[in-house]
């Protein structure tokens, strides 16, 4: 399978549903927050757009300003050509896809703990990848059912409200400042891993630095992953007696970028030989997957892997 990520911009995120041998390609900008369907309520960022927010000790969005952003808009400007820094990652939901971690302090049901919080959508998608602005965000319960989001661009007097509900075929519902309610992934038991742009973490010193990467792998959150190097068990030989050997990862980053090189001075990026992956789907199926490029005719944003079916969940 090749995945339509949309070229050397990365302006898509592919889904890739293994046991239906199909894909689904969305804009990466297409949304903003997506809002948690579990019992949980919890909303998350898009992390594709490098997109950070910060939480103003105010409850009334037509009270907030553009002068509230002052003294705090560097922490909420990505800029990963600027020297490292830790200031960022509370801004940011942790990658790993825990959603006790998210920058989005969980909605409460007393509606007067929930603050405004001041948004940097990040940016957009281009060789000269436009900036996509601020907005000022409230996020409230619609009673059991969903959320209230409440939004205006940052200076604005009014603000407007999107009703987002949950249904609990999918794991989150997305919604855009522009365009409201939208579908972004397919319903939770249809797809298993998706290739996007991503907003991770790399180790600097000791310290914990936001950084964004191409060609990232995500696992859904009813799947897990674990990997194999081909020294010890080649991808042709590895069978079912093999999986009770194996450590399987719940981190959403299980296969993230460690399928490729980024490269270096002088080495131009490469798909990893050495290795390939186990992926179990929320049907306990297991499948062993390797990947195969990340262009097409030269150009990145075209992964490509081969997979086959282990052992049957059925």
């Amino acid at each position: 399978m090749q995945g339509d990520g949309g070229g050397a911009t990365y302006g898509n995120k592919v889904f890739f549903d293994l046991s239906a041998n199909s894909q689904t390609s969305v804009q990466r900008t297409k949304w903003d927050l997506g809002f948690f369907c579990g019992d949980d309520w919890r909303v998350i960022l898009n992390s594709s757009t490098t997109m950070m927010v910060r939480k103003i000790d105010k409850s009334d969005l037509n009270q907030v300003t553009e002068s509230d952003t002052v003294d705090k808009s560097h922490d909420l400007i990505f800029n990963p050509f600027e020297e490292p820094t830790t200031s960022t990652l509370p801004f940011i939901d942790y990658p790993d896809g825990d959603l006790s971690k998210t920058a989005i302090a969980e909605i409460s049901a007393n509606d007067a703990d929930n603050k405004v919080y001041i948004v940097n959508r990040g940016m957009g998608v281009g060789n000269s990848a436009p900036e996509r602005g601020w907005k000022k965000i409230r996020i409230i319960r619609n009673g059991s059912s969903g959320y209230k989001l409440q939004h205006a661009d940052i200076s604005a007097t009014s603000f407007s409200t999107i009703d987002v509900p949950k249904n609990s075929d999918y794991f989150f519902n997305y919604a855009s400042f522009e365009n409201g309610l939208l579908t972004v992934e397919p319903p939770k038991n249809k797809w298993d891993i998706a290739w996007t742009y991503f907003m991770n973490t790399f180790d600097f010193g000791g310290m914990e630095i936001p950084f964004t990467y191409q060609d990232f792998i995500l696992q859904n959150r009813n799947v897990t992953t674990a990997k194999v190097l081909t020294s010890t068990k080649s991808y042709e030989d590895f069978g079912e007696a093999d999986i009770a050997s194996l450590t399987f990862s719940e981190d959403q980053r299980g296969i993230g970028a460690d399928w490729r090189s980024g490269g270096g001075p002088g080495v131009d990026p490469f798909v990893r030989s050495d290795r390939y992956y186990i992926v179990k789907d929320s049907e306990g199926n297991y499948y062993k997957l390797r990947f195969t490029a990340f262009t097409k005719n030269g150009e990145r944003g075209f992964p490509a892997f081969e997979y086959a079916l282990v052992k049957s969940g059925k």
